[in-house]
């Protein structure tokens, strides 16, 4: 076998999975591969399936047909304790009557190591996690971020295969959750685990993720990098999950872009267009259609401009260093391109005012 169908060899995999809570279709069908050694994120919106399929793959929960395959055996009838798999929940779940010392050692102790590994592997793990010195305190003592790592080291304490992690940051402040993201990736990466880890943060899964598994209705939808998936999705649902993404009506009252007789749907994301003061020199300005500013909203390095054109609220981003617009201003807006959604297929329609000019998303 060539080193590259190697690296391409599914280490988990799911074959047309299906699990029911009474009339509720968890997961319908699901076909699921991922590599060894990646970082993967599950994601889409509340009741897409994505935490079933997290806890089936753990053993949690059984499906009710279909095949589960971790490393080449089919783990169906395997429980989830010899199935080498180390889970970080939600609500981290570290027993609060024992010191952090203890919550990464359980489950070494369960395994019967001896004390003297086990202190070894907690001293290595509290290095790894920055938590050192904090071996004697207990998790109310802990900020939430400090608790995540703990449960992140007691999931990693022993040798799993397979990381899996429900939600990891939706208990966790913003700054501090920012903050965990970068850690996540930098040690999976350090340690080279396959890692699978459920949100429905579309900005937490394109940042952490190496590759994305798009979940709607038990189904999955698209899988892909961050970069496959937010520049070139493969289904309606995906091109408007992905990236702040409006649809618009009656686009082809925007001029420049191709017509069709056919009944479609346009989706319009901030970065296809353009905002420009009047008598700002720029290109393309003579493409340019007149709308009216009804909102701002400030980003940081950049305002949200959201404008009305054609009876349609489209949004843009405009950097802070540029001259300021206001409500109500007369404005000039270029959109460069759109996504059509026709006969449930994607395509990518340009402004023909671009010709052979190509722009870079």
């Amino acid at each position: 076998m060539s080193e590259n169908s190697t690296v391409k060899e599914a280490y988990v995999e799911l074959k047309k999975v299906n699990k029911h809570f009474k009339d509720f279709h968890a997961t319908d069908n699901v076909d699921i591969s991922i590599p060894k050694g990646r970082l993967v994120a599950l994601l889409g919106p509340s009741g897409s399936g994505k935490t079933t399929i997290l806890r089936m793959i753990a053993g949690l929960e059984h499906p009710d047909s279909g095949e589960i395959w971790i490393d080449g055996k089919k783990v169906n009838d395997i429980p989830g304790s010899e199935r080498g798999i180390g889970f970080v929940f939600q609500s981290y779940a570290l027993f609060r009557y024992m010191t952090v010392y203890d919550n990464i050692a359980f489950g070494l102790r369960i395994k019967k190591v001896p004390e003297k590994e086990i202190k070894e592997k907690v001293t290595e793990l509290l290095k790894l996690i920055s938590c050192e010195g904090l071996e004697k305190r207990y998790p109310s003592q802990l900020s939430g971020g400090q608790r995540q790592r703990v449960a992140f080291a007691r999931a990693l304490a022993p040798n799993p295969n397979i990381l899996l992690l429900d939600e990891p940051f939706a208990a966790i402040d913003a700054k501090v959750r920012l903050e965990l993201r970068t850690w996540l990736r930098e040690m999976i990466t350090k340690l080279k685990i396959t890692s699978i880890f459920v949100t429905h943060d579309q900005d937490e899964a394109i940042e952490v993720a190496d590759e994305i598994i798009v979940t709607n209705q038990g189904r999955v939808e698209q899988a892909g990098t961050p970069r496959e998936l937010y520049s070139h999705p493969k289904t309606p649902f995906v091109a408007q999950f992905i990236g702040n993404s409006l649809p618009v009506k009656n686009y082809d009252d925007f001029r420049f872009f191709e017509k069709y007789e056919d009944e479609v749907t346009a989706i319009i994301r901030p970065e296809f267009v353009n905002v420009y003061k009047k008598g700002e020199k720029v290109q393309f300005l003579s493409s340019a259609e007149e709308a009216t500013v009804e909102d701002i909203i400030f980003r940081g390095s950049s305002f949200e401009i959201k404008v009305r054109l054609h009876g349609n609220l489209i949004s843009a981003y405009r950097s802070i260093i540029e001259p300021a617009v206001e409500v109500g201003e007369k404005v000039d807006v270029f959109i460069y391109r759109m996504f059509l959604i026709k006969n449930e297929e994607i395509s990518i329609i340009s402004n023909q005012s671009l010709k052979q000019e190509s722009v870079v998303i």
